[in-house]
């Protein structure tokens, strides 16, 4: 078992001379290819077992498909753009942001471009573990009425497949 304080260097420190604090965050793909996904890697920096930390990288133009997981992910956002998908929208995401994905809830993560992300979940599952994501039927992203909206586009649709034929490049059906 771990001891009682885990620590990992995840950032370099730009701040050398003490007037400013700034991370320096390399945007690259990591060592660990991240299960049930076409191109995301990442890095594991921590777990206890129950909590952990991943760096990942998401490459422009790809994603996470539809999923849900064990447990809920608080998602920082630290270099790059990207999306997330959720009932029935699709937003942007950019560095300084953190967002709450309950887990039970079916989601997608897009990279409009190269995107790093620092995931912290709990009950944490390594990036190649095969129960740290379930895929979902893309239908589960659609809101009440049936539909998705791309709020970069300002395009609603019934599928993915729709919201790209009316020249939507966010949705999240491409990932699958």
């Amino acid at each position: 078992p771990p001891g009682p304080l885990l620590i990992c260097d995840w950032a370099e420190d730009l701040g050398l001379d003490g007037s400013t604090q700034q991370l320096g965050i390399t945007v690259e793909p990591g060592p660990t290819k991240v299960m049930k996904t076409a191109a995301a890697t990442g890095h594991s920096l921590v777990s206890s077992g129950h909590v952990g930390a991943d760096i990942l990288h998401v490459p422009a133009g790809s994603g996470f498909a539809p999923h849900t997981h064990p447990g809920d992910h608080l998602l920082f956002v630290l270099a790059g753009t990207g999306t997330i998908a959720v009932a029935g929208e699709i937003v942007r995401t950019r560095p300084g942001q953190v967002y709450m994905v309950q887990g039970a809830v079916t989601h997608a993560v897009g990279a409009v471009t190269d995107h790093m992300i620092l995931s912290v979940g709990a009950p944490h599952r390594r990036l190649d573990s095969p129960d740290r994501q379930e895929l979902t039927a893309y239908a589960a992203l659609l809101g009440e009425l049936g539909e998705i909206t791309c709020r970069l586009c300002d395009i609603r649709a019934t599928s993915g497949e729709e919201l790209t034929a009316k020249g939507c490049t966010h949705s999240p059906h491409r990932f699958g």
